[in-house]
């Protein structure tokens, strides 16, 4: 899972549009990776894959956003598959360079003060009260 112009090019912008993300959205469904599963998860696997396509990346997340938490997700994985594939589905999905370095950068800040909480054994019940 947006674009929006003119009225009288709004039909026209809004088509082209579609049928691009549409296009990405086609490039991810076929998904090879229900082949890395063992043949009797297949069947499984292709359903999991393809409830996630239609209920997270198209779901209640605009589609740019939910790619942008994806790079997020995958820079805290240290996934080198999944870095260059979200990248290039979010910047399918409109997101800029400026953006995609903000997930990147929320990806790391949480990383540092997640470290430094676990490093220093921060106390949970003190940490906790700090939202309340």
């Amino acid at each position: 899972m947006r674009f929006l112009m003119v009225l009288c090019l709004l039909l026209m912008g809004a088509s082209a549009f579609a049928e691009e993300d549409e296009a990405m959205r086609d490039v991810k469904t076929a998904n090879p990776f229900i082949l890395l599963h063992p043949e009797p998860q297949q069947a499984a696997a292709e359903a999991y894959y393809a409830a996630v396509e239609k209920n997270v990346f198209n779901g209640v997340i605009p589609l740019k956003h939910a790619q942008l938490a994806a790079i997020s997700a995958s820079v805290a994985m240290k996934c080198v598959y999944c870095i260059p594939a979200h990248t290039a589905f979010a910047r399918a999905a409109g997101a800029t360079e400026e953006e995609i370095k903000t997930a990147v950068a929320i990806a790391a800040d949480v990383a540092l003060n997640s470290s430094m909480l676990y490093g220093n054994q921060y106390d949970m019940e003190a940490f906790m009260k700090m939202f309340e």
